[in-house]
């Protein structure tokens, strides 16, 4: 997934945590194969390839996480939008970082706007972009959806407590084995910006999830143009927001909204998070302001098993 990967596991015996540790890597492998944007066999760059075409057969974890990025993309009213590949791929960060021309933009919109740009059959199993030269692009949800199946497969192997964190999309269940909470650092999103953590979440449950301009990024004649593009305008969000950190039930559902919200800005993004069930949210601006939502960090309602999914 080209980032860093840590399980942390409590079991019973060093044969358990090693067999359910192998399980939760192999998860990790699994879910590559299917969301890689960097592999040209991934399932992922399958159905990019065949936009225009026939559908593809994908396995079932690809309808589910599609499905979610549908559910996220309304809620958010366009701010989270999987078809925003094309964008992605033509600003090229970090790899081959270029800043666009208003024209080649303009040519885009056509197949990032589109609503029902994707066709998914959950039935069949099979996925159809409608346009060629789409592109989906499942960077926002894609690791937070992956620790929620490696917590899953953990669990199954009878993890009592534990701690998946994928860059910055963390999955919490259980406790420590003297029965404390697990501590879950925010950091800042400048460096030199105090001595530690902006906020340090005590959880059983549930997920955290950063989204940040500062992990890849390019400067060109003094601007820095980061990698969260705005599907509404196709250039870097431009909100006012250098970071926002999302806890929620699912993985899959603190990483889109955290995206999402980047997006949308702290007026926007607040009145969303304050709408929605068992979701809340810490704002960093431009700044250095920080603003939250009224039940900041609410991590003490995360407790019961997630619904992988955004429907809390």
């Amino acid at each position: 997934m080209g980032t860093t990967i840590t399980l942390t596991v409590v079991a019973t015996s060093e044969t358990v945590a090693n067999t359910a540790l192998n399980a939760g890597f192999a998860t990790v492998a699994e879910m590559e194969r299917l969301f890689s944007s960097y592999r040209q066999d991934s399932v992922l760059a399958q159905v990019n390839r065949a936009a225009g075409g026939e559908p593809v057969s994908v396995p079932g974890d690809f309808v589910t996480l599609a499905l979610l990025a549908r559910k996220a993309t309304e809620v958010s009213e366009g701010a989270f939008n999987p078809l925003v590949g094309p964008a992605v791929r033509l600003w090229g960060i970090p790899e081959n970082p270029r800043v666009p021309d208003e024209a080649e933009l303009t040519a885009l919109r056509p197949l990032v706007s589109d609503p029902q740009g994707l066709a998914i059959d959950e039935f069949s199993h099979r996925v159809r972009l409608r346009e060629p030269g789409m592109a989906l692009g499942y960077g926002g949800i894609a690791k937070g959806f992956t620790a929620d199946k490696v917590t899953e497969v953990l669990q199954g192997h009878g993890i009592a407590g534990g701690i998946v964190a994928i860059a910055g999309d963390i999955r919490v269940f259980g406790t420590h084995p003297d029965g404390t909470p697990w501590r879950v650092g925010v950091r800042p999103p400048r460096e030199g910006e105090g001595s530690g953590p902006l906020a340090t979440l005590e959880m059983t449950g549930g997920a955290v999830s950063t989204s940040g301009d500062y992990e890849r990024f390019f400067e060109l004649d003094g601007v820095r143009y980061h990698h969260i593009l705005d599907p509404r305008t196709l250039w870097p969000a431009k909100a006012g927001t250098v970071s926002v950190t999302v806890t929620a039930h699912s993985g899959a559902l603190a990483d889109a909204l955290a995206t999402a919200l980047f997006v949308m800005g702290p007026v926007e993004g607040l009145a969303l998070a304050e709408r929605m069930p068992r979701v809340e949210a810490l704002f960093v601006d431009t700044t250095g302001t920080q603003s939250a939502t009224s039940g900041w960090p609410g991590t003490e309602f995360l407790r019961e098993p997630p619904a992988n999914g955004l429907r809390d």
